[in-house]
């Protein structure tokens, strides 16, 4: 495995970097936004503007690419962030925050886009698990840091935004140096809803009720934690709690998923969220409520809620075809993605109406209706899916786009369905343009 990932060392390395800056963001902008007087609504608004961000970055980042290849794309991306970072920093203004919340969803969606394109160039059939598994574990454990690195500001936002862009800067030094050949251009994303749907429904459905929980989590649970009174450590740890038990139990209960019928595991993990969901809202009315109690119900919270989606998108593969794999993986996404879009202001909503507590409501109430609907999808399909059916479970990394399902075995085909002399011709295609429009203006 160390054999693999070599070659790939300075991307990892920039990889490792963009994350801790960008997981630190994703708990300091809405702590920010709340110190500088913005309602609930408000910050719900401008996790709505993210996710919106994401899936235009996802959709648009192919052409950028094919126009100036992945170095230029990342140093020119992480460039730009860095510089949104800064504004955020200087800005007040709602709209202003919502402008800047679409641009660093898009931009690191096209960042994201970026690795794992490279990382996919890079993989064959031998090591492609090893280095999707590698680079899922990575993902979420330079999240899980970044959350602690709260307490090295006490959410001061001018020192933490500034921390959060050095990480940033520094991430285009590694890709900038590599002596590495960048990958030809990537594929535009296809998106086709109806096979998803054909395949599974359960697919679209639970893409959907994943982007309603974890949406609404990553806008307004730092807001929902510092209202709970909790400390700024205690903040970090309740955050670095939730991405942390996803990460530790998303291979079992997906291993789980495997030898059963994985609408039965997706009921399991539906009730019991609901289950921690309503525990949560109960315990945050109490005083000791902040410490040990928010940490671990955060934990167990999310080993629930941060694994659903990859059974989700295991279930959907079971009965395609590998060469449909990347087609129904980044459909999934893109719902997903606009389901998380709507979820934070109507979760917002409720917070501003009745409190913040009940935020855990609100997710408990998506995790209950999407087990209810499993339950009444397997009534309609007598017979269960038998664990001979099952394609094998792959982790997924956290936040990523329509790249990493390349990434994964099951798409193998896939890969080996373009030939490399096709690639190539189509790369040459690309830097003759290049050359040609070189030519013209000298």
């Amino acid at each position: 495995m160390i054999r693999s990932l070599t070659p790939l060392a300075a991307l990892l390395i920039s990889d490792a970097l963009v994350l801790l800056g960008h997981g630190l963001l994703l708990t300091l902008i809405p702590v920010s936004a709340s110190q500088l007087g913005f309602s609930d609504f408000q910050i719900g608004l401008t996790g709505t503007g993210y996710f919106v961000g994401f899936v235009t970055g996802c959709l648009a980042t192919p052409y950028v690419l094919k126009r100036v290849g992945h170095i230029r794309t990342f140093a020119v991306l992480a460039s730009a962030y860095t510089a949104f970072i800064l504004f955020f920093a200087w800005s007040q203004s709602f709209a202003g925050w919502m402008f800047l919340r679409f641009m660093i969803g898009a931009i690191i969606a096209g960042i994201y886009m970026i690795i794992e394109s490279w990382l996919n160039e890079r993989a064959d059939k031998n090591n492609r698990g090893a280095i999707l598994s590698f680079y899922a574990m990575m993902n979420l454990m330079m999240i899980t840091i970044a959350q602690q690195l709260l307490n090295l500001g006490g959410v001061n936002p001018t020192l933490l935004f500034a921390l959060a862009g050095i990480f940033l800067s520094l991430s285009i030094v590694p890709v900038s140096l590599t002596l590495a050949l960048a990958p030809a251009p990537i594929h535009k994303v296809s998106i086709d809803f109806t096979k998803v749907w054909k395949h599974s429904h359960i697919g679209i459905i639970g893409s959907i009720f994943s982007g309603l929980i974890t949406g609404s989590f990553w806008t307004l649970a730092p807001i929902y934690a510092k209202d709970s009174g909790l400390t700024t450590f205690q903040l970090a740890n309740f955050m670095s709690a939730v991405v942390l038990g996803g990460a530790l139990f998303q291979i079992p209960l997906g291993r789980f998923s495997d030898k059963f019928d994985r609408r039965l595991i997706l009921i399991f993990i539906a009730l019991a969220g609901a289950i921690i969901s309503l525990l949560t809202f109960i315990a945050s009315f109490e005083n000791y409520y902040a410490g040990a109690v928010s940490t671990w119900l955060a934990f167990i919270w999310g080993a629930f809620s941060m694994t659903m989606y990859a059974i989700c998108l295991a279930h959907a593969n079971d009965n395609a075809d590998s060469a449909d794999f990347v087609d129904i993986g980044s459909a999934m996404l893109i719902t997903y993605g606009l389901s998380s879009a709507i979820s934070a202001p109507i979760a917002s909503a409720l917070m501003g109406m009745l409190g913040h507590q009940y935020l855990f409501v609100f997710m408990g109430t998506s995790f209950a209706i999407f087990c209810v609907i499993l339950i009444a999808r397997r009534k309609s399909h007598v017979l269960p899916v038998m664990a001979e059916h099952n394609g094998e479970f792959h982790s997924v990394a956290g936040l990523t786009t329509p790249e990493a399902y390349n990434l994964d075995p099951r798409a193998e085909e896939l890969n080996e369905a373009v030939p490399a002399s096709e690639l190539e011709r189509e790369w040459a295609d690309v830097d003759a343009d290049y050359h040609d429009n070189i030519d013209k203006k000298t």
